[in-house]
């Protein structure tokens, strides 16, 4: 691969932060949908709880059948993921190091006094920024740990499926890729 491919391809493109952005914005969406089991977390220090929606079986589901019928129609490639892999890593990055920033800044300015919300600054930069200032930091109603986890999950389901499209397109299915996609499901 060359060189200037490589750093050329690591700035992300408008299209690799639409991608991004209706990705996120599906899964608030559907995470906010009222189906699935809402599930207690845990007790925290002041005594209060946060509840935690738990569709996201129905909600991955739901993405992989609108994907479908997007590769179907051709609105959208199902090997997207594996043809702008570097500009989506970047423009995650950079989405990433972002919440991150606002995330430091809101918890430092933080005024609430419930656990969840409220700031834990220890003074060491390393640690506040790596670890969070907030328990369960939230942007509207939306629990941002939860959220987060549920992406990466489904990311990375559709970063096999997408690498899977494009080795079947490209007619080099291995058997090493079907024992991995099947390694993938079972686990």
């Amino acid at each position: 691969m060359d060189l200037g491919f490589s750093l050329e391809a690591l700035i992300p493109s408008w299209n690799s932060v639409a991608v991004l952005l209706m990705y996120f914005g599906y899964l608030a969406v559907a995470g906010s949908v009222p189906l699935g089991k809402v599930t207690p977390g845990v007790i925290l220090q002041d005594g209060s709880r946060i509840y935690y929606r738990c569709n996201g079986l129905l909600s991955l589901l739901l993405l992989v059948a609108l994907l479908g019928i997007g590769a179907k129609i051709d609105a959208i490639s199902p090997t997207v993921i594996s043809e702008r892999g570097l500009e989506l890593l970047s423009a995650t990055f950079a989405f990433s190091f972002l919440v991150t920033l606002m995330l430091y800044a809101a918890g430092c300015n933080s005024k609430h006094q419930g656990s969840s919300l409220k700031s834990h600054i220890t003074g060491n930069l390393i640690h506040d920024w790596w670890f969070g200032i907030q328990l369960n930091p939230q942007f509207l109603g939306i629990d941002l740990k939860f959220f987060f986890v549920r992406a990466g999950m489904m990311g990375w389901l559709f970063i096999n499926l997408s690498i899977l499209a494009k080795t079947i397109l490209d007619d080099s299915l291995s058997c090493s890729m079907i024992l991995y996609q099947v390694f993938c499901v079972v686990i």
